[in-house]
């Protein structure tokens, strides 16, 4: 399932509309690829939306409900990058809905994420959402791209295989 921009937003808005009928105001704070398409507009579409949101239990309801109402998966919105999340972490507001507010990860904070989940493969699209974070942010030197993740992360939990493909993109 590839959902592109235009989706996105109309799922959220119907997620906010599942609220209003359980009478539950929430927040979610997307990540990932989601982000890369609907703020970056870097890609046309991701496959299902990262983030965290509370209360979940509630938010997970609304958003079984959606999927029942739109025939798609109930993995459209999921909260499997909880691992890779910091305390950190900052976000800028998206949506201000009547009973749903709607926060996207920072750039920095976005590179960073993805610099710590870095999986490799033409399957996915972490390398090149992370080359156009970098040009994104103007950021040319390793060492610059280095502090910024040790904004969000102790630099020892970022992959060794993630900070040499970070080298070889910057100096390569």
């Amino acid at each position: 399932m590839a959902l592109d921009r235009q989706d996105i937003v109309g799922l959220l808005h119907l997620l906010n509309d599942e609220l209003v009928d359980l009478n539950v105001s929430g927040e979610l704070y997307l990540v990932g690829g989601a982000v890369m398409c609907i703020v970056h507009e870097s890609r046309q579409s991701t496959q299902d939306l990262d983030a965290f949101f509370r209360p979940a239990a509630e938010i997970r309801q609304a958003a079984r409900r959606v999927a029942a109402r739109e025939g798609i998966t109930d993995a459209w919105l999921n909260d499997a990058v909880k691992g890779f999340l910091s305390e950190k972490g900052d976000y800028e507001p998206l949506l201000d809905l009547s009973n749903l507010l709607v926060m996207t990860a920072s750039p920095e904070y976005l590179l960073a994420m993805k610099c710590l989940a870095m999986r490799l493969g033409a399957e996915f699209h972490d390398e090149s959402d992370i080359r156009y974070l970098l040009r994104y942010l103007n950021i040319e030197r390793y060492e610059s791209a280095v502090e910024i993740l040790a904004r969000y992360y102790p630099i020892e939990r970022i992959p060794q295989k993630t900070l040499y493909a970070l080298e070889e993109m910057l100096e390569g």
